[in-house]
């Protein structure tokens, strides 16, 4: 089982004293450097507040495929309906069982002029818009929390890292919606729901129904992630791995083709958040804790946040 962090005490909104947030930053900080992966519960963000993005996102994925089609995914801004089994984070495999849409941070700024589905749904927009700034605020607090835990010489370079969430110029924070359908007979050999992958960036929100079927791996092994009422999952991408040197995981995981009747019946729906980095930050030089000496020279090779995705968008698969 996750570790279960109790974030009440410094969930957005509220004053937290530097007592509190310790104690909150240790066991976050422990559970994120050993699985990578934790329960987040009192994190701020209703269960009402997910339940109506995941319902207005079902009038997408529930409508005709012609109609759906006529907002698919835009490949520069990235922004759309991505079609069933034309996306893949692993490259060896099958393209993965499922649809989604992607909204990124831009999609934010009118003068981007994304294609919202109005027609499909009208309530998508206004609904995703402020879900995914509830999700921003969250993920600030927390990337301040973890710096904390880490016990970082500046308690506030992971924030201040991460100013362009939501905005146009980075490729900043990001919300999918995702829906895996019931199981038909045209399912491929090896194909999976979703494919074994680490996320890109620093830290995710995933917010799940109760259908289950999410694994992650732990000293080689696949284990079974329960689904727990009222809370959401986070974990550690790849650029906080780096960036930590490794003292935070990036775990592996993946949704196979369940194998039970009744959730091979079932649709699944899950919502992700993902947060990165802004398009200059380094990830690949250190960042400074407490009792480091000298500040390191800078890299030789660095890797911006936006060099990084930018790889990771050139390795996975795409349909359009």
């Amino acid at each position: 089982m996750l570790p279960i962090i109790d974030f009440k005490q410094c969930r957005p909104g509220v004053e937290v004293s530097d007592k509190e947030i310790n104690e909150t930053a240790k066991l976050l900080v422990d559970a994120l450097s050993t699985v990578g992966f934790a329960y987040l519960k009192n994190c701020g963000i209703k269960r009402e507040t997910v339940e109506e993005a995941r319902n207005t996102a079902d009038e997408i994925f529930n409508a005709p495929t012609d109609k759906k089609k006529i907002y698919k995914r835009n490949p520069i801004t990235t922004f759309g309906y991505i079609g069933f089994s034309t996306e893949k984070v692993d490259p060896a495999l099958p393209f993965d069982y499922k649809e989604a849409f992607n909204v990124p941070g831009c999609a934010l700024d009118p003068s981007v002029g994304a294609k919202w589905p109005h027609e499909l749904s009208p309530n998508f927009a206004p609904l995703t818009k402020s879900f995914m700034e509830e999700c921003k605020s969250l993920s600030l607090i927390l990337l301040e929390v973890i710096a904390v835990g880490l016990q970082l010489k500046d308690r506030h370079v992971l924030e201040n890292a991460h100013q362009h969430l939501n905005l146009k110029h980075s490729f900043g924070g990001a919300l999918k919606y995702l829906y895996y359908p019931p199981i038909k007979d045209d399912v491929k050999p090896e194909q999976k729901r979703l494919g074994e992958h680490s996320d890109w960036g620093s830290i995710t929100l995933l917010f799940v129904d109760n259908t289950g079927g999410l694994q992650i791996e732990t000293e080689g092994t696949y284990n079974d992630v329960p689904v727990i009422e009222d809370t959401v999952l986070i974990n550690i991408g790849d650029a906080l791995e780096y960036w930590t040197k490794g003292k935070l995981k990036s775990t592996k995981h993946r949704i196979n083709i369940p194998q039970k009747e009744w959730r091979r019946n079932s649709i699944r729906r899950s919502i992700v958040y993902f947060a990165y980095p802004d398009n200059d930050v380094v990830i690949n030089q250190p960042l400074q804790f407490k009792g480091d000496a000298d500040v390191p020279d800078p890299v030789k090779d660095p890797i911006t946040a936006l060099k990084y995705c930018e790889i990771k968008m050139k390795e996975a698969h795409y349909v359009y």
